[in-house]
């Protein structure tokens, strides 16, 4: 080979050696960036399965800010958020600064309402004591601050702050996978947010129409309350489930909305009714039973409660004369806590029974009258209660 040949050959291989070491080097940029995009969809999986069907805005702000520090190695780190009907309001935190006064203060809502406002992330690193940012004084001990927002175009906002950086500056990158989490868990907020609100006009929507049906009688106003007050206390005792306790509360605000049916005279009659007026009285549970099924959300335990809250478990009860636990779980809670609130209150042709009279009554007709468990525990929980009280009740 001559020395021209060689010195080809020799360019030719640093050539080689040149382009495998820069492929090499894009390879392993290429497996970096490849193993950050596994770790941030990996996390995205992750919260977006912890998130799935959370209808609570807490808890998804718990979730937010768990991800957060876990992500994000700081100091502190906290969640503001306001709703038209709330101002701003510390969600969550960790770390709280001394005495919470900035994070609750008007500084700390001054600069959640600019981040809002600018929509992307704002880093601010190597800060002094004293730092000032669009007029907005910092706490004097942050040299550091990453702040996102959550849900800027929605009915509730807020916004994500995370403070002094333990390793490092805060960085474009941290900027864009709190971005992320934020986006998520602001979406969540966002869905719990208008169930909350829905769930409120649905309840306020039941309070009106159980004031309605009580209003009928001076006798039975606030009666409908009070029985769903018991009825719930009893479950919550019994350690019946949430969503079981939903259904009571539903149930029991409606249970005697058939007595719309029923003339006023009856209901304000001040001596015993006839046979043919308690006949007509008998009527209201079918008659709201007919009222209600068209709402097929309140097929089954529902209904049943509107239907059978005055079944006996002898049998004697109406309107089908059911026995035992034939009778619906619903229909033999509301009995109790019906029958209890009906004892102790005043009627045109009776004074109300004193509570221990009325409990020594339910206690006496457990097993005849009401499910002996259900009454056995009424009484058992009621006896170191107070009565319950129309301004005390929030349902």
């Amino acid at each position: 080979m001559t020395g021209q040949s060689s010195a080809t050959f020799k360019n030719e291989v640093s050539d080689l050696k040149k382009e495998a070491s820069d492929l090499q080097h894009e390879v392993s940029d290429l497996a970096a960036k490849l193993g950050e995009a596994w770790e941030e969809l990996s996390l995205f999986y992750e919260l977006s399965q912890s998130l799935v069907g959370n209808l609570d805005i807490e808890a998804a702000g718990r979730t937010l800010l768990q991800q957060a520090r876990d992500r994000i190695d700081g100091e502190g780190a906290v969640i503001l958020l306001q709703t038209p009907e709330e101002p701003w309001k510390v969600l969550e935190q960790t770390q709280p600064l001394k005495g919470n006064e900035w994070l609750s203060g008007p500084e700390a809502q001054s600069l959640a309402g600019r981040i809002l406002r600018r929509n992307r992330p704002l880093i601010l690193n190597q800060l002094s004591d004293g730092a000032v940012w669009q007029g907005v004084p910092l706490p004097v001990h942050w040299r550091s601050l990453l702040a996102v927002p959550i849900n800027p175009k929605g009915s509730i906002q807020g916004i994500l702050l995370v403070w002094n950086k333990r390793k490092g500056p805060f960085t474009a990158g941290d900027g864009k996978l709190l971005s992320a989490i934020a986006t998520l868990a602001g979406g969540t907020m966002e869905s719990a947010f208008l169930y909350r609100r829905l769930s409120d006009t649905y309840q306020g929507i039941l309070v009106s129409l159980a004031t309605a049906v009580d209003a009928k009688s001076r006798w039975t106003a606030g009666h409908s309350q009070r029985t769903t007050g018991y009825a719930l206390a009893l479950a919550e005792y019994m350690n019946l489930p949430a969503d079981y306790l939903e259904k009571v509360r539903t149930s029991g605000l409606l249970h005697d909305i058939g007595k719309i049916g029923v003339p006023d005279a009856i209901l304000d009659k001040p001596s015993d009714l006839t046979p043919e007026e308690f006949e007509l009285m008998k009527q209201h549970p079918e008659i709201g039973y007919r009222i209600l099924q068209g709402i097929r959300q309140f097929h089954g335990d529902i209904l049943d409660g509107v239907l059978y809250h005055h079944e006996r478990v002898d049998g004697r009860g109406y309107p089908k004369g059911l026995s035992g636990e034939n009778i619906p779980f619903m229909g033999r809670l509301l009995a109790v806590a019906d029958g209890f609130d009906a004892m102790i209150s005043d009627r045109p042709y009776r004074p109300g029974k004193t509570k221990e009279e009325a409990l020594e009554e339910i206690r006496t007709g457990a097993g005849t009258h009401w499910d002996k468990q259900l009454a056995l525990k009424f009484v058992e929980m009621m006896k170191d209660r107070p009565l319950l009280k129309e301004d005390e009740i929030n349902l």
